[in-house]
C-alpha cells in the first residue's frame, strides 16, 4: 500500500479545513465573537500541521497511486476530515461530548444533516457557518471522487463515466491536480451565484451564505430551527427550489451552457430528472395536496430529490405523504452531482435491462438496443451486474440499520424511514414525518451505527467491498 501518497492528498484536504478555519477566525474577530475564537485557531493549528506534515511526507512518493489506495484514500477521507471539522463544537461553550462533536462533523461532512443540536438558534453564528461549510467541503470532495475514482470506468462503482463530465485517463495524480481545480472553480462560483440569487429575493446575507452551502451540497443543515423563519414568501420558495435542481443535475451542465458546450445529447439524463420533477409536481399539486400550494410542492419534490430534505412542508396535513418522499431521495440526482440516493440512471439501466429481458423471451431473434439514453454510450453486462449489487446492497444495509435502530426509542416505522435517510445522507425532517428526533437522546451505539452508515451511504457499500475482494484476492 502507498501510504504516503495517501497521506499526501490527504494533507491537501487537512489544509482545506484550514482555509475555512481561517475564514471563521476573522468572522468571529470582525463581529466580536471572542469566546469561541480558541477553537477555530486550534482548528487552524491541527488542520495546518496535519496537512503539511501529510504533504511533506509525501511530498517526494509516488502520487499515481492505484485503484485499492484510492479507495482506502476515500474511506480515510470520510473518516479523518470529520476528526478535524469536529474540534471547534468540542471546544465550543455549549458542552458537546466527543462523539456528539464527531456525530455533528460526520453528519455535514456526508451532507446528511442530522444534528444533535437541539436549539440552533442558541448557538452562535460562528459555530452555524462552521456548520454550514462542513457540507460544502464535504460536496466538493464528494464530486472529487465520483469523478475521479468510484465514478471511473476503472473501478465502475458508480456508472458516471457514462455520462457527460466523467473523468478520462488512468493518471491519478494528474486527474486528481485537474479535476480539482476545474471543480473547485465551478463549485466556488456556483455558490456565489446561488448568494446572489438569495440576496435578490431579501434573504439576509449570512443566511444567505448559510443556505447557499447547503443547497449546493444537497446538504440538511439549517441556520435556523425553522425555515420558515428565513423563506417567508412563494417566491423566495420558488428561487430556493431552482438552486436545489443544481445539486440534482450534472454538475458540469451550467458551465457547458455558460461555454457554450452544451448538447441535449450529452444531458438526457437531466432531461429525465426535469420532466421527473414537473410530472410529480403537477400530479401532486392538481390531484392530491392541492391547497398546499405549487411552490411549496415544488419545493417538496426537488428538496427531496436532491436528498437535502430541507423544507417547510408541515406533516399535519390530512394525507400523510411522508413514505413517498422518502422514496423520492431514492432515486437520487445525476450520477455527476453532490446529491446521494441509489441515482435515477442506476434505477434506468434496472428498468430498460429488465424490460429487454423479457422482451427478448417473447421476440428472441430481434436485436437487443443496449444504449444510454439513446446516446452513444453501451450497457454493458458489468453495469447491470453492479446495478444490482448496489440495489441488494441498499436493501440490506437498510434492514440491519433499521434492526439497530429499533433497539433504541425509535418505532419500527420511524427506524425504517430514517434507515433510508441514513443511506440516502437526508436529513429527517418534517417532510418525512420526522418533527421531534432528538439525536442526542440516542444511545453511543446508535449514534456510532449511524456514522458508519451516513459513510458508507456516501460512498458506496460497494466501494468497501471492491476493497475487500482487492485484499482477499491480491489483484
Amino acid at each position: 500500500m502507498n501510504y504516503k501518497g495517501i497521506l499526501f492528498f490527504l494533507g491537501i484536504y487537512s489544509l482545506v479545513v484550514s482555509i475555512f478555519s481561517i475564514l471563521n477566525i476573522f468572522y468571529s474577530i470582525y463581529f466580536e465573537f471572542i469566546i469561541g475564537l480558541n477553537s477555530y485557531l486550534m482548528t487552524l493549528s491541527i488542520s495546518g500541521i496535519v496537512g503539511f506534515l501529510f504533504c511533506y511526507v509525501g511530498r517526494n512518493h509516488k502520487k499515481d497511486i492505484i485503484l485499492t489506495d484510492q479507495i482506502i484514500f476515500i474511506l480515510l477521507s470520510f473518516v479523518l476530515i470529520p476528526c478535524l471539522i469536529s474540534i471547534p463544537y468540542l471546544f465550543s461553550i455549549y458542552d458537546i461530548s466527543l462523539l456528539n462533536s464527531y456525530f455533528e462533523s460526520v453528519s455535514g461532512f456526508t451532507t446528511t444533516g442530522f444534528s444533535i443540536i437541539q436549539n440552533i438558534n442558541n448557538i452562535d453564528e460562528p459555530l452555524i457557518l462552521w456548520r454550514s461549510s462542513s457540507q460544502w467541503l464535504g460536496g466538493l470532495l464528494f464530486l472529487l471522487v465520483t469523478i475521479g475514482t468510484i465514478g471511473s470506468k476503472q473501478i465502475k462503482i458508480k456508472p458516471a463515466y457514462l455520462i457527460s463530465g466523467g473523468a478520462s485517463g488512468r493518471n491519478f495524480y494528474n486527474n486528481f491536480n485537474y479535476n480539482f481545480i476545474k471543480i473547485l472553480l465551478i463549485y466556488f462560483f456556483l455558490t456565489f451565484f446561488v448568494i446572489f440569487l438569495y440576496s435578490l429575493i431579501d434573504v439576509r446575507l449570512l443566511d444567505a451564505f448559510n443556505l447557499a452551502f447547503t443547497t449546493i451540497s444537497s446538504g440538511g443543515f439549517m441556520p435556523t430551527d425553522n425555515l420558515s423563519n428565513i423563506i417567508e414568501t412563494n417566491l423566495q420558495i420558488f428561487v430556493l427550489s431552482m438552486t436545489l435542481l443544481l445539486p440534482i443535475f450534472n454538475f458540469f451542465l451550467l458551465h457547458d451552457v455558460i461555454t457554450k458546450k452544451f448538447s441535449f445529447s450529452n444531458y438526457q439524463e437531466d432531461l429525465h430528472l426535469f420532466l421527473l420533477i414537473i410530472l410529480l409536481t403537477l400530479f401532486f399539486y392538481f390531484f392530491v395536496i392541492p391547497n398546499f400550494g405549487f411552490a411549496n410542492v415544488l419545493f417538496a419534490i426537488t428538496s427531496s430529490v436532491s436528498t437535502s430534505g430541507i423544507t417547510t412542508y408541515s406533516s399535519n396535513l390530512d394525507l400523510d405523504l411522508s413514505l413517498f418522499f422518502i422514496l423520492l431521495t431514492v432515486i437520487g440526482g445525476s450520477l455527476i452531482s453532490t446529491s446521494s440516493g441509489f441515482k435515477y440512471t442506476r434505477i434506468y439501466i434496472l428498468l430498460k435491462i429488465s424490460y429487454q429481458e423479457i422482451y427478448r423471451l417473447v421476440k428472441p431473434i430481434n436485436v437487443i438496443d443496449k444504449n444510454l439514453y439513446n446516446s452513444e454510450a453501451k450497457i454493458d453486462d458489468q453495469d447491470v451486474k453492479i446495478a444490482f449489487l448496489a440495489f441488494l446492497t441498499f436493501i440490506i444495509s437498510i434492514f440491519i440499520l433499521s434492526s439497530i435502530l429499533a433497539i433504541d426509542y425509535l418505532t419500527f416505522e420511524n427506524s425504517f424511514k430514517l434507515s433510508i435517510l441514513t443511506l440516502t445522507n437526508t436529513v429527517s425532517s418534517a417532510l418525512y414525518g420526522f418533527e421531534n428526533l432528538s439525536f442526542s437522546d440516542l444511545n453511543n451505539f446508535t449514534k456510532m451505527s449511524l456514522i458508519l452508515f451516513m459513510i458508507l451511504g456516501k460512498i458506496e457499500i460497494i466501494a468497501v467491498i471492491y476493497l475487500i475482494k482487492r485484499f482477499i484476492f491480491r489483484e
